[in-house]
């Protein structure tokens, strides 16, 4: 695996920005950085990597659309994923916190947040559908509420990459 060192946004004015030691994590037909150190799983069709113990994971799953997806359709795309995405909060008992749509791997996509709770822990998954062909990449990020997202999810997306 190849290690690559990424920036990620500091906070507050000036100085140095800390750097994130990154390792690049294939998966069926994707990678994508991942933080040095975290326990990678890789799955028939997913790679899940974790910090260790607790909640927070990324992953991404490669799953098999009924129809083929056409780029041109995709505000009506977006309203379906809009309703499904509602329904999975519903059904963990939480809320979409935000919806957004933004480009991830060359392709205009949909991402959401939902906040819930598990165990008595708050929890954010952060969502992001990455529609390609008859293939839909299910990207997942998820963190405690309390401890803000990681600089694992914000890279996420912006280092997966689909072969």
């Amino acid at each position: 695996m190849l290690t690559i060192a990424v920036l990620v946004a500091g906070c507050g004015g000036g100085g140095e920005r800390p750097t994130l030691e990154t390792e690049r994590v294939e998966g069926d037909g994707f990678s994508f950085a991942a933080p040095q150190g975290w326990t990678v799983k890789r799955g028939t069709r997913s790679v899940t990597v974790r910090p260790g113990t607790g909640p927070a994971l990324a992953s991404v799953t490669v799953l098999t659309l009924r129809k083929r997806y056409v780029p041109a359709r995709f505000a009506q795309v977006a309203v379906e994923l809009d309703r499904v995405t509602t329904t999975l909060a519903s059904k963990l008992r939480g809320k979409v916190i935000a919806r957004r749509t933004l480009l991830v791997a060359g392709a205009r996509s949909r991402q959401y947040d939902l906040a819930y709770s598990s165990g008595g822990t708050g929890l954010i998954d952060r969502i992001t559908f990455v529609l390609r062909n008859t293939t839909e990449y299910y990207v997942l990020c998820r963190w405690e509420a309390g401890d803000g997202e990681p600089a694992a999810c914000s890279r996420l997306t912006a280092t997966l990459r689909i072969r």
